[in-house]
């Protein structure tokens, strides 16, 4: 293998030797611009319908949070219950001398099933300033690249914080590779005042 690219390399500096100097150039240039264009197919960015999600569980459901929402995946911690906060509110709890207002993303969404106990729980802290809000969910099983699955009409889903289903490229069981896609703020609407104070 070595003694065939070596002669590959003798013939090629032979072919260059009867060349002329800017006959020589012309040829580097187009193969430091060939060079150039396969380097960029490579490190070309993902397809267009593709995007990075964090895949959390929910009751039986999986959902996927776009990253760039989230800030921070934290151990879950109990919170301080609010007094006749609506169900979906878990509570409060402080973090660098603030309140994060903690909503449970299953009861949000109405989704069955059995929350898993609370040590294998997960706050997902979200990119936000007033109010601070977590969601706690079941588990947060990882970051994904994701391919949007084709649905029939928008407006057939259970929530209006979903906005479609995609399938995780990995990182899931087979079964559970179909997800659906979460807009945050949609989905904190509904416990968000019209004026920004502090906690929900």
């Amino acid at each position: 293998m070595a003694k065939s690219l070596r002669r590959q390399k003798l013939r090629e500096i032979n072919r260059r030797k009867v060349l002329s100097a800017e006959e020589l150039a012309r040829v580097i240039l187009d193969e430091r611009t060939e060079h150039l264009a396969s380097r960029r197919t490579s490190l070309a960015a993902p397809a267009p319908d593709e995007t990075q999600v964090l895949i959390c569980g929910a009751g039986q459901e999986r959902y996927g949070i776009p990253v760039q929402a989230v800030s921070e995946v934290l151990p879950f911690q109990a919170c301080m219950p609010i007094p006749d906060g609506p169900p979906a509110l878990a509570g409060v709890f402080g973090r660098n001398g603030r309140l994060v207002s903690v909503i449970d993303l299953g009861a949000a969404l109405g989704s069955t099933g059995t929350p898993s106990d609370g040590e294998s729980r997960h706050l997902v802290l979200l990119r936000r300033e007033q109010p601070q809000v977590a969601l706690l969910v079941d588990r947060a099983h990882g970051v994904s690249t994701v391919a949007p699955l084709a649905t029939s009409e928008a407006g057939s889903f259970r929530s209006d914080a979903v906005t479609g289903y995609a399938e995780a490229k990995a990182g899931l069981a087979d079964q559970e590779r179909v997800l659906s896609l979460l807009d945050v703020d949609r989905l904190l609407r509904p416990f968000l005042p019209n004026s920004p104070v502090s906690g929900v």
